[in-house]
């Protein structure tokens, strides 16, 4: 199964399931093409597409971005190491069968869990070999704290391009690495919170990647719908209060057009890419790139669709959104997550319901299909709250052509809204799962996930297409 050489190779990066399969991972893919910028010899190996496309339906499910509804993060992780066993101590023999000396796993909320236990499989038989976990799992001291014991040497914190490649350079001259911005030594796990590595200020200074490490056949397997992920930006503009993104992404930085469009040039010529799927938190943080981009796509004559999430600009034009849809974009999801205004003030969102619906209505009548997401049971949320939401999309049905993400309200530990639970009227304690906090108003998990089965009903006795329905399961080691 694991036929790549090795030999002479830096440092293996691994891509852990369940990453979803539809696309390479952007994370992995920038990481590999840095490295070798600077004249390093990485190798990449996508293990979860490829467990993916070998396995059953039945299987597959784990892959699924709405199964942590049926199995908490720990229970997908056991589930999928005891499904793939055979292959995992293959690709674990593999590793010490060769003479790679550094592993880097990138790792989001579930995959860190198997990550961790591959890595102890490797420490068993070979405990020089070097662990790196990095990813958004590894950012926060949550989520990484819940893989106790940990057999990992080091975990990247915040953007890893940079940071990465001075890793392995130390690594490889045997040089102690300890304390410092952006490295967590796995031995100070749960000891010691570091600093996130210097955000990248000018990201047309990194190299685009090329996707030439990966097998991009094996994406969306079976589907003539084969999409690449594309970053305009990194961070966000908004500081919205239950959010955790931008803690991640501290600072709002884009690329210009110029260099955003090189990349798009390139992918269409060498990869012949019909459709991209911008990964960026919002594709509208700077207007005027925007515009920018789209005139460049336009006057190329290079015909591609493309999708991204935005947030609720005032300031959206007509033209622009017209320049958008003629530079390709198919579909735009906007973050718009409520129209209480109370609720709205509350997150932090900076606009109005009435900003929104002229911003969906514009969107739509651009010919651009017009999408939502919406949070159910935020902290101080009334019925009267979630009818304001009922009585929008009522009145904006022919306007909105899916509700994608109707999610129950999700306490992060790392927030702003947790790190101030009293003004927020929050009642959780530290150590529990975060599902099971309640409001000032006494709402519970209970009585919130009740709210998001009536409101996800309305959403389809509207007529409004929906396609995600978010409840994370509770973590089986903590008690309710």
């Amino acid at each position: 199964m694991f036929k790549n050489n090795l030999m002479g190779k830096d440092i293996l990066l691994v891509i852990p399931p369940p990453f979803f399969p539809r696309m390479p991972p952007l994370g992995a893919a920038y990481l590999v093409t840095y490295l070798k910028s600077k004249g390093y010899k990485p190798e990449l190996l996508d293990l979860s597409v490829r467990l993916y496309n070998q396995t059953s339906e039945k299987m597959r499910r784990f892959w699924q971005a709405d199964f942590t509804n049926s199995l908490f993060e720990t229970e997908i992780a056991e589930k999928l190491f005891d499904g793939f066993r055979a292959e995992m101590n293959n690709f674990v023999d593999w590793i010490i069968g060769s003479d790679i000396k550094i592993i880097a796993f990138s790792v989001n909320q579930i995959s860190h869990f198997l990550a961790n236990k591959l890595a102890q499989s490797i420490k068993s038989k070979d405990k020089t070999r070097t662990i790196i976990f990095g990813g958004p799992a590894a950012f926060f001291k949550h989520p990484r704290e819940l893989i106790q014991p940990g057999f990992v040497d080091y975990f990247v914190i915040g953007e890893g391009e940079v940071l990465l490649a001075s890793l392995v350079e130390r690594l490889k001259k045997g040089k102690k690495i300890g304390r410092e911005p952006g490295v967590l030594p796995g031995e100070d796990l749960g000891r010691y919170a570091p600093s996130p590595a210097v955000p990248i200020a000018n990201l047309d200074l990194l190299p685009f990647p090329t996707f030439e490490e990966f097998d991009l056949p094996a994406y969306n397997f079976g589907s003539d719908y084969k999409p690449l992920p594309l970053l305009l930006s990194r961070g966000c503009l908004k500081r919205c209060s239950y959010c955790i993104d931008h803690i991640m992404w501290p600072q709002y930085r884009i690329r210009s057009a110029q260099h955003a469009f090189r990349e798009i040039e390139y992918h269409c010529r060498v990869n012949a890419t019909k459709a991209f799927e911008f990964n960026d938190l919002l594709c509208n943080g700077n207007l005027r790139e925007l515009n920018s981009l789209c005139e460049l796509i336009i006057a190329s004559g290079l015909k591609f669709d493309w999708v991204s999430y935005a947030i609720i600009r005032p300031d959206m034009t007509t033209e622009l959104l017209s320049k958008m849809k003629s530079a390709g974009c198919h579909t735009i999801i906007y973050g718009m997550e409520h129209s209480s205004a109370k609720i709205l003030k509350s997150m932090n969102k900076g606009y109005s319901a009435q900003e929104a619906e002229k911003v969906i209505r514009l969107t739509h009548e651009s010919g651009i299909c017009t999408n939502v997401n919406i949070i159910v049971g935020f902290p101080g949320e009334t019925e009267e709250d979630l009818n304001e939401v009922v009585i929008f999309l009522r009145r904006n049905k022919d306007y909105i052509d899916e509700v994608t993400n109707i999610s129950g309200f999700t306490l992060f530990p790392d927030a702003p809204l947790c790190r101030d639970k009293r003004r927020f009227g929050i009642v959780w304690q530290e150590g529990t799962d975060p599902m099971i906090f309640r409001d000032v108003a006494n709402l519970d998990r209970k009585g919130r996930n009740e709210r998001l089965a009536r409101f996800s009903k309305i959403v389809e006795d509207i007529g409004l297409r929906k396609s995600i329905i978010n409840q994370p399961k509770l973590n089986p080691l903590v008690k309710e």
